[in-house]
């Protein structure tokens, strides 16, 4: 008989399930380990499979499992799971976290530096290219690790700036390792590499990005950093959706100010100041606010000085966004128990506060606008990311125009 390691069964277990489904958490929490889980279920044992996972439970097997780890380690596609001790414990603290990384490059010392998650418009401005550059270039310099999308515009900006610096960046792909996106930065991956950075994602090597990809990508670049920098974004712009994770993560947010106040093509960012985002003059704005618990990981640089005057109010911290019960901890025996009426569709009885507002006023509704669903939670961002793990748990299904419905 084939013996079966424990990456294999994570493997199973996504398989399974999805890449970004956060039905698998609860099912752990009920058999006690990935490993129960997967022969209890394939052996027949539905009774903690929520009627729209069967399907793909079903076919799922734990020998696809063992031939995926083999092809990706036949392409040099590394595997880390949850249960790794290199996997991320910042991304272990997030709602819904993945349960496998593929990646290439180097992965560790995440938790242990100053990660800063940069992003922007793929059409930015000479003015956001220029500046957003420059500071990523300096954080990078003095030892933060920049994190962006890998897409063309100010995520390659961002990249590029890093590794020009000798520093470290950390792509996060919305799709597989080998579909090849996007095109115009091919090649860029291995640069990446060779320069000690990393590229991550939590789909399979084949899969194709789609717009739940791309926001459910944004969880992870947002959740393996301790800030963000929004660069250049426009109201609606796909930026916002990241920004909108950090601030349910508890993370910080930070705002490159606009060049022109009055432009189409800030008023994103606009909004984020007025809702309390840290304006950046320059990068030991952002420097300022770790240095004390990272001194160790940070490189000094006399000539970088604090661009506000000193007699600026300090700036009030965040508080962190309680861990929603569904979340799993460190330990999976720790996760609360599951029973099958907790989230059934169009009867989510697991839901509960804000979230359970806005899909009840959904359902009411039939169809709902983001402006109508405001009425549940006022912060934008906040509603943005309640919707996004609706759309994850696969209760709500976004339709164009900012229009939601129930997912049949």
């Amino acid at each position: 008989m084939e013996e079966y390691t424990e990456r294999d069964y994570w493997l199973w277990l996504t398989l399974a399930f999805g890449c970004s489904n956060s039905r698998k958490w609860p099912v752990i929490s009920h058999y006690g380990s990935v490993r129960e889980a997967c022969e209890k279920i394939s052996s027949g044992d539905y009774s903690h499979v929520l009627p729209g996972d069967i399907r793909t439970v079903k076919s799922a097997n734990i020998g696809q499992a063992a031939k995926l780890a083999k092809m990706c380690d036949d392409r040099g596609i590394c595997i880390c799971v949850y249960s790794d001790g290199l996997f991320p414990q910042r991304l272990k603290e997030i709602y819904n976290p993945p349960a496998v990384l593929f990646y290439t490059g180097d992965i560790s010392g995440i938790d242990d530096s100053v990660v800063i998650s940069a992003v922007g418009t793929r059409h930015p401005s000479e003015y956001s290219v220029k500046v957003g550059g420059k500071i990523c270039a300096e954080l990078a310099a003095r030892g933060v690790i920049i994190a962006s999308g890998f897409a063309v515009g100010l995520d390659s900006v961002a990249h590029n700036a890093a590794m020009k610096a000798n520093g470290r960046t950390i792509a996060v792909l919305p799709c597989g390792h080998l579909y090849g996106y996007p095109k115009e930065n091919a090649g860029a991956a291995e640069t990446i590499v060779a320069k000690g950075g990393a590229v991550i994602s939590e789909y399979f090597p084949d899969s194709k990005p789609s717009p739940l990809t791309f926001r459910a990508r944004n969880r992870i670049l947002s959740g393996i950093s301790l800030g963000t920098l929004i660069i250049q974004t426009a109201v609606g712009g796909g930026s916002l959706s990241t920004a909108s994770f950090a601030l349910s993560q508890g993370r910080d947010i930070f705002c490159i100010p606009p060049h022109d106040i009055y432009a189409d093509e800030y008023a994103g960012v606009i909004g984020l100041i007025r809702d309390g985002a840290k304006p950046v003059f320059g990068s030991a704005d952002i420097i300022s606010e770790y240095e004390g618990l990272y001194q160790h990981r940070l490189k000094s640089d006399p000539d970088l000085k604090p661009q506000m005057p000193k007699e600026a109010p300090a700036r009030q911290k965040r508080q962190k966004a309680p861990l929603n019960p569904q979340r799993p901890s460190v330990d999976i025996s720790e996760l609360p128990e599951f029973s099958p009426a907790a989230m059934k569709y169009g009867n989510p009885d697991g839901l509960f506060g804000t979230k359970k507002a806005i899909y009840d006023l959904i359902a009411e509704r039939k169809e709902a606008h983001l402006d109508e669903l405001s009425v549940c939670i006022a912060d934008i961002y906040e509603l943005e990311a309640f919707l996004t793990e609706l759309e994850l748990d696969g209760l709500i299904e976004c339709l164009p125009g900012n229009r939601f419905r129930i997912r049949n």
